[in-house]
């Protein structure tokens, strides 16, 4: 399935590997975020509020 990033706009081809195939799958309309983009957005959010997503709930590491 051909997607492109909402923030940097680039064009991606996915399969049912992909974390987010099924939410677009389900709904077309969802807006689909590259890896490059997701991890560069979590680093920031990071920095700016010093929180760790692994401070804030423990358990969800076994999750990801």
């Amino acid at each position: 399935m051909k997607v492109a990033c909402y923030f940097c706009k680039k064009e991606f081809t996915i399969d049912f590997s992909d974390s987010q195939y099924l939410k677009i799958k389900k709904n077309p309309e969802a807006r689909y975020v590259c890896k490059s983009c997701n991890r560069s957005m979590q680093q920031e959010a990071q920095q700016t509020t010093g929180l760790h997503p692994d401070t804030i709930d423990k358990y969800d590491k076994f999750f990801r």
